[in-house]
């Protein structure tokens, strides 16, 4: 407890699924909060878990589409901490369909979001933490992109493996500036509300189906991968460069 006692951390896509339970992480290590979503009941309420756990906390109405509210959240931040120490850039979207009956507004819709609100986001935050003297930044990839594919999900993978690179890339140009930059990918976590759940509606599939999917027989726990996210923002993780760390219970092992 209180690994974070001091710092301040950034959440985007906090309204639910895996944005709110690493909302959650960081606010139980005594971290102040900054819960980011274009969904500001569903934001509220993660606010409201964060503040619950006994931490610290501030919702902003941000869309990662766009740079100005981008820009406009990372001032916030500052505004109400003095600072931004650590960043999680989970925002992320999905729309099931084949290549043959994806639009170029679909295709649009998810570089906007998955892609280019990425490398809005890195901007901004590296802006800040420039100033601050450091920083660490996890962005939330997928197995679905430079590792594997996955039928309908076409846009989707594109970009998360845009995300891979931008991330390997971005972490050397700031290795030496005190910040770290890496991503996670991970797949099969129970955090309702996820690409991974939205995934199991369309296919109609229970929990205990999903699990049997997975080597390890069961589908992850949100602690499985909020302590990897807290590990890659902790000190004792900047020897660690441009990683992408695969969260999978084994499936690309297999």
């Amino acid at each position: 407890m209180g690994a974070f006692n001091g710092k301040v951390a950034l959440v985007t896509g906090a309204a639910r699924g895996l944005g709110r339970v690493t909302a959650l992480a960081f606010a139980r290590e005594g971290a102040r909060v900054i819960v980011a979503d274009i969904d500001e009941p569903g934001g509220q309420e993660t606010l409201a878990l964060v503040r619950a756990a006994g931490a610290d906390g501030l919702f902003v109405r941000a869309d990662v589409r766009v740079e100005a509210d981008v820009e406009a959240m990372v001032a916030k931040t500052v505004e109400a901490y003095g600072r931004l120490d650590c960043a999680v850039n989970n925002a992320g979207v999905v729309r099931f369909a084949p290549i043959v009956e994806q639009t170029a507004e679909g295709f649009d819709f998810h570089v906007d979001t998955n892609l280019r609100g990425v490398f809005y986001c890195m901007k901004h935050e590296i802006r800040q933490m420039l100033k601050n003297g450091g920083g660490a930044i996890v962005n939330q990839s997928s197995i679905t992109g430079s590792l594997t594919g996955n039928p309908g999900e076409s846009a989707y993978a594109a970009t998360k493996g845009g995300v891979d690179g931008l991330t390997k890339t971005v972490a050397l140009e700031v290795a030496q500036q005190n910040i770290s930059v890496n991503a996670i990918a991970a797949c099969g976590i129970d955090a309702p509300g996820d690409v991974f759940h939205q995934w199991m509606e369309k296919e109609n599939i229970t929990p205990e189906q999903a699990g049997k999917l997975f080597p390890i027989g069961r589908m992850g726990k949100a602690d499985e991968l909020t302590a990897a996210v807290l590990f890659l923002c902790s000190d004792q993780a900047r020897f660690i460069v441009g990683h992408l760390l695969v969260i999978d219970g084994g499936w690309i092992a297999r």
